[in-house]
């Protein structure tokens, strides 16, 4: 019984992982977008976030912060990594 409903919660967090995948990863594409932008114009990256808009920071704060979004986050990096190398 416990076995069964620890799988359950496994296969829905892995279901919603899976879900918000593509807009964690369309997300970290914009935000390094961003990045590029801000050291193009000599600005380093705590800069970049200092000069946010606070929805815009509140935005990312809860989209890289969230552990529901934990998965989502790593499996999203590997990919751009492996896309963008």
């Amino acid at each position: 019984m416990i076995v069964s409903s620890i799988l359950i919660v496994i296969s829905i967090y892995l279901l919603i992982s899976l879900t918000i995948l593509p807009m964690q990863y369309r997300f970290l594409v914009t935000l390094k977008e961003e990045e590029a932008k801000s050291k193009a114009n000599g600005e380093n990256q705590g800069e970049m976030y200092e000069k946010m808009n606070p929805g815009k920071s509140l935005l990312h704060q809860n989209a890289q912060g969230n552990p529901l979004f934990l998965l989502a986050n790593i499996i999203a990096s590997i990919i751009y990594r492996i896309k963008h190398s």
